[in-house]
């Protein structure tokens, strides 16, 4: 089966009044029981660059200044002098927080439930960088959209429910939270991990009704 494509904001974006969308949701079925869910940044590359950017501009000000306090400064110049030390400081921790911040860009986020198996997100940001949770079968409870007060904001997280010995760790999972989808977006994950939950909840159970109906011998 073809997978299917759709294209939504995030947050941010909508903030922003973007007028094209920054994420594309990718829809992967296989049969009734497994399907493929990746939710693509759109906007990475644009990002880094933003990045990249920021730390071209803030080198070429260290080089300006340097060479200026080269020029102007009488004598020797020494690196333990306030006027070399403290901005050579002053500029490292900047580029190591520009360097942070790429490296925290999520460029996807992907999901794959299989009713045999498990349930597994990972979510994948710049340089390949890969983080993977899986939770088995056993431990899954339920898929709620949820509503929450964030940084005095109301926004909606899909929220994974567990249960058994991984509750007292993990009482519950966002998904598809890195990169702040929009509600729409969330509904439509919502909506296809909901069919695939209750259909196959539905299909195991009428599955056992059926091996617990004993059978009839005509007299």
């Amino acid at each position: 089966m073809e997978p299917s494509r759709h294209k939504y904001f995030s947050i941010a974006a909508k903030y922003k009044g973007s007028l094209v969308e920054d994420l594309e949701l990718t829809v992967q079925k296989y049969g009734d029981d497994v399907v493929r869910i990746q939710l693509l940044n759109r906007m990475h590359g644009q990002q880094c660059g933003v990045q990249l950017k920021r730390f071209c501009v803030l080198f070429g000000l260290a080089i300006t200044y340097f060479a200026f306090a080269l020029m102007l400064s009488e004598g020797s110049v020494r690196f333990s002098q306030a006027h070399i030390l403290y901005p050579t400081i002053l500029w490292l921790a900047m580029s190591i927080l520009i360097f942070r911040n790429t490296l925290q860009l999520v460029h996807s986020e992907k999901l794959f439930y299989s009713w045999d198996m498990a349930l597994q997100t990972e979510t994948v940001r710049t340089f390949g960088r890969q983080s993977v949770l899986c939770v088995q079968r056993g431990h899954l409870h339920d898929m709620v959209l949820n509503e929450v007060i964030e940084n005095l904001d109301i926004k909606y997280m899909l929220i994974l429910r567990t249960k058994g010995s991984i509750f007292k760790e993990r009482p519950i999972i966002p998904l598809f939270n890195s990169l702040s989808p929009s509600f729409e977006c969330l509904q439509h994950i919502q909506h296809i991990l909901h069919g695939y939950w209750l259909n196959n909840n539905k299909g195991r159970l009428d599955q056992s009704c059926n091996r617990d109906i004993p059978s009839s011998a005509a007299s």
